[in-house]
């Protein structure tokens, strides 16, 4: 009777055997920021998913083409000084104030790519085993998504600027406007960024992901702008600043009219003068990204232990 305990063979069965040098956890979150980033554009995708993200790049584009037509149809007319009364985009802010609703297409179609169908599907685990955490994986594509969402906007507003200080405006002044744009804009894709990944974290279906995105903004927006009206009309600055608070775009908004001495891009918002609001609006937009950040990255190891 044999005594020989159990023993096994491991077959050669032709996968490649790893012989390069491993990289770095900085290295691998490098890669994956850059797959992520390309990702939100459809690269590596199907052609179906590259619709709705150049789309709305595309037509992002369209009211600086226009400005800057109007501006330099101005030169040649000689009334460059009165390019400023075309429309509320010439606070530079005022774009992506106003082509909201482009950039909340974006957000709700692209958050759920990155956020949603790794966390349904259980995939999620995958990532840990190589060297990174939950927490940067994360953190790497909430920076993918803002890139991706301040990229569409810096370029054509850019253009703009462009223009205007290539004509006879007031380089000085145009400048302050953009870079302070720039600076709003740059929260504002962090802002964006946090809060749709949050609703996809949380429903990971992709309808249902890209529903709850547009919702939560769009109807926040609204609310707000009713509530702007009332405190319009009722000169209640606190009320506005208070309403201003609840939606990402309004809270920016006022936040760079704080910080950097701008108009605001609706008449209806009071322009901030203030300290003690400017800090108030500080902390609104630091909420904004904190508490969405924090909930998805609970998300996201509750999954992850499963």
């Amino acid at each position: 009777m044999s005594t020989s305990g159990p023993s096994g063979v491991i077959h050669d069965i032709g996968y490649r055997r790893f012989t390069g040098q491993r990289r770095s956890p900085g290295a691998v979150a490098g890669s994956l920021f850059r797959t992520a980033l390309a990702h939100c554009f459809g690269i590596g995708r199907t052609g179906k998913a590259k619709i709705v993200p150049w789309v709305v790049t595309i037509i992002m584009f369209v009211p600086a083409l226009v400005l800057a037509g109007i501006i330099i149809q101005l030169k040649r007319m000689s009334l460059s000084d009165r390019a400023d009364l075309f429309g509320p985009l010439s606070t530079y802010f005022g774009y992506p104030f106003w082509t909201q609703l482009l950039l909340t297409v974006f957000v709700a179609a692209q958050a759920p790519v990155l956020f949603a169908r790794d966390l349904r599907y259980r995939t999620i685990v995958l990532y840990f085993a190589r060297p990174v955490s939950r927490t940067t994986l994360i953190l790497v594509r909430l920076a993918a998504l803002a890139t991706a969402v301040f990229a569409i906007v810096a370029v054509p507003l850019t253009i703009w600027w462009g223009v205007a200080i290539s004509s006879d405006l007031p380089v000085g002044q145009h400048t302050k406007a953009y870079l302070a744009a720039l600076a709003g804009m740059a929260i504002l894709a962090v802002m964006l960024a946090a809060i749709s990944a949050m609703v996809s974290a949380l429903t990971t279906r992709t309808g249902l992901s890209v529903t709850g995105v547009i919702v939560t903004l769009m109807i926040t927006s609204g609310m707000v702008t009713a509530l702007l009206g009332i405190a319009y009309e009722n000169v209640n600055e606190t009320l506005a600043f208070v309403a201003a608070a609840l939606n990402p775009f309004t809270a920016v908004a006022a936040l760079v009219s704080g910080l950097f001495d701008q108009p605001t891009p609706i008449e209806l918002l009071p322009r901030v003068t203030t300290p003690g609001w400017t800090l108030f609006f500080v902390v609104v937009a630091a909420a904004w990204v904190l508490v969405p950040t924090a909930i998805l990255l609970a998300r996201t190891r509750k999954a992850a232990s499963l």
